[in-house]
């Protein structure tokens, strides 16, 4: 009567079980039961008794321990059971009464937020994985016979969530029961920094809002409005409070103009105002065929227009800053689902880069700018040696950089033709001579005479957008649906590999040498991603999908752009060979004209220098070895170059009380804003929102004051 499953080590064994059962096709579930207890009965002694290899098959006396339990590996647990339904021993109909009754006897593991009704248990045959992926996950526990038995809460299901919002039935399911709203599951960033409990919902209408906000109010919840969740932080909420739901636009429909609209202005320009909830490539679908684009832009797609609006959100513009400067008005919801219009600049400054702390922005209008011609091109050199001066010699020279020839004296001058530039360097495959890249656009006059690629609006443009926002992609959480569905529910899904997750891939892959596999394809692979995006609609944009990879940004004077980016080489070429971290992907920095345009603005007015620290966390051997490195470059870019931080990515590396490293540590985030910005926006915001209902989340953290 010990429990017993099975270890890593006896995987062949079982995949030998599970396919003799489905090739003899057993009559009954009974036979199958029998083989594995006779296969495991061979080895009965404890972990130890693995390394057993005495002739007579006796373990020694101190290995004759009482029998652990090994957890069984998933994916084997699973091969048995479809092997057991393939050989006819688990028809639908005895599956489907199984289930229920299963259900009966062990509803905590199923009864995800205890409202009575089971979130798990099925199977979804079609897809090969547990139905209702939000909520359930695959696992095996002995006496399960059925793949939908091993269907069970991933988490979320805690008994003290009940009575809070994180083990609220209706917030789980609000169609007909709150309001006209699609449930997302449970809220989690798209890198899955944050992963939490907090009911996620996306309402479909201004009515089914203030149905969710009226709601709120009458339980005594917390409301957080997200974007795609790309930010890396708690800045939507850390999930500590189960006080706090949180709402996105990824369903919503605005009404009139404020779904999608043109307006002539005063002075022969044009304005866009369109639904918060759309992508960036939502908005360029439109404007885009019209020669029309928002003044700066961001390398991918996949960033919702409210999110962006609300953070500090910048492109490669030399002489454009963050994009939320670009807004010119905007339609919000207030706590009590009053819906008005802010077009005053002074007001529009306390909702730019307001991490959604006054209320929630349903449209927004954008200043359009009119490109005749648009070049995109990619500018690869590996440098004689690494140094200052070969450094600014590829920006100001072969990056045609617009950035004044006096910002240092290294690197000379060059012709500034320019306008755009997204800066890599591959350190780890050559140190001495490393390779640098720039993804750089040129427009209207500046761009290149002998320029072989697309110039203009590309002949089909309309229906290669229409085909990007119809492709059919799989979410691993939610399954099938169209990439614009997904990219305004929760951003793009990760780039696959041959149908395999990038992140999947790399964690069963990373005791191999990859680091500067990764490291060179991630330049090797821009001349075609941008080549193919300029033949198709020549936006600006060449990421259609990216993989969810660690990302911490800084911004700094550009006089330290040289020793920003060497100490990062020098940390990147110490992990080499290193058992616990190595750096994999290479450094990234860029430009950004900062405007005065916001009460939270993270930097002041004026040209910045934005270095990059990019790696993916699968070659790591856990959290800590990636963590301790990025905080030895964020303290060095911090403390001795007097850098600031970008807010939503990953910043703040502190020891904690137990001596482990964590992100957005309160010392930090105390210290992003002036007490004069932090009293000023705060005055603001109590007006806003006089109750309280949007004020929790790192934002807030960021307005305290530091002890």
């Amino acid at each position: 009567r010990t429990p017993i499953t099975f270890s890593d080590s006896r995987l062949a064994p079982i995949h030998r079980a599970a396919s003799t059962m489905a090739l003899t096709k057993l009559s009954s579930a009974f036979a199958a039961a029998a083989a594995a207890a006779a296969m495991l009965s061979q080895a009965p002694c404890g972990l130890a008794a693995q390394q057993c290899t005495r002739a007579d098959g006796e373990c020694p006396a101190q290995w004759a321990e009482q029998p652990q339990p090994l957890q069984m590996h998933t994916k084997d647990a699973s091969l048995m059971q479809r092997a057991a339904v393939r050989a006819g021993v688990v028809g639908p109909q005895s599956e489907a009464e199984m289930r229920a009754d299963f259900i009966r006897r062990n509803p905590e593991d199923f009864d995800c937020n205890g409202d009575g009704t089971p979130e798990c248990g099925e199977w979804d045959y079609q897809l090969a994985r547990c139905a209702n992926r939000a909520y359930c996950g695959h696992h095996y526990k002995v006496g399960d016979w059925t793949l939908g038995q091993s269907c069970r809460c991933r988490r979320c299901n805690n008994p003290e969530f009940r009575g809070t919002a994180f083990g609220d039935g209706n917030l789980m399911q609000p169609d007909g029961k709150i309001a006209s709203a699609l449930s997302w599951g449970t809220f989690r960033v798209w890198a899955d920094h944050v992963d939490s409990c907090a009911p996620w919902l996306m309402p479909r209408d201004d009515n089914a809002l203030r149905d969710v906000l009226g709601y709120a109010r009458s339980k005594g919840y917390k409301v957080r409005i997200s974007g795609t969740g790309h930010s890396a932080g708690g800045l939507v909420t850390d999930g500590k409070n189960h006080q706090v739901f949180v709402l996105s636009l990824g369903e919503y429909t605005a009404s009139g103009e404020w779904e999608f609209g043109i307006r002539d202005m005063p002075d022969g320009s044009k304005r866009a105002t369109v639904n918060a909830g759309w992508t960036q490539a939502h908005l360029f679908a439109k404007v885009r065929p019209l020669g029309f684009f928002v003044p700066a832009s961001t390398a991918g797609y996949f960033f919702s227009l409210g999110g962006i609006v609300a953070n500090s959100v910048h492109g490669g513009s030399y002489v454009g800053g963050f994009v939320h400067s670009y807004a010119t008005r905007l339609r919000v919801m207030s706590w009590d689902g009053s819906i008005r219009i802010i077009e005053d600049e002074e007001e529009m400054r306390y909702w730019r880069n307001s991490y959604g702390l006054n209320g929630i922005i349903l449209g927004i209008e954008f200043q359009l700018e009119h490109r005749d011609r648009l070049q995109m091109y990619v500018v690869k050199k590996r440098v004689e040696t690494w140094n200052a001066e070969e450094f600014w010699k590829f920006i100001k020279q072969d990056a045609e950089a617009d950035v004044p020839a006096d910002i240092v004296l290294e690197g000379g001058s060059g012709s500034r033709t320019s306008w755009n530039g997204e800066f890599f360097i591959d350190y780890i495959n050559n140190p001495e001579k490393p390779m640098m890249a720039v993804y750089a656009q040129k427009a209207n006059h500046s761009v290149d005479p002998d320029f072989k690629g697309e110039l203009g609006v590309p002949k089909d443009v309309e229906a290669n957008y229409a085909n990007q926002m119809n492709k059919m992609v799989m979410d691993d959480w939610q399954g099938r649906m169209t990439w614009s569905e997904a990219a305004r529910r929760d951003g793009a899904p990760p780039i696959e590999i041959i149908g395999v997750e990038v992140n999947d891939w790399l964690e069963h892959a990373k005791r191999l040498p990859l680091a500067k596999t990764m490291s060179w394809s991630a330049i090797a692979a821009m001349p075609r991603l941008v080549g193919t995006q300029s033949d198709k609609v020549n936006d600006g944009f060449w990421l259609t999908q990216a993989p969810d990879a660690l990302a911490a940004a800084y911004f700094m004077e550009p006089s330290k752009a040289f020793a920003a980016m060497d100490y990062l080489r020098n940390i990147q070429l110490e992990s080499l060979g290193d058992k616990e971290f190595m750096w994999n992907l290479p450094g990234e920095f860029r430009f950004i004209n900062v405007l005065d345009s916001a009460v939270l603005q993270p930097v002041p007015p004026g040209l910045w220098f934005n270095a990059q620290m990019i790696s993916f966390a699968d070659l790591a051997k856990n959290d800590q070895a990636w963590k301790r490195d990025f905080k030895r470059v964020e303290d060095y870019w911090v403390k001795e170059l007097g850098a600031y931080t970008h807010a939503g990515k990953l910043w703040g590396f502190e020891y904690d009380s137990r001596g482990v490293v964590e992100p957005f540590s309160q010392a930090f985030a105390c210290s992003i804003y002036s007490q004069e910005q932090k009293a000023k926006f705060s005055a603001y915001r109590a007006q806003q929102d006089p109750h309280g209902l949007f004020a929790t989340g790192l934002g807030m953290h960021m307005l305290e004051a530091c002890s």
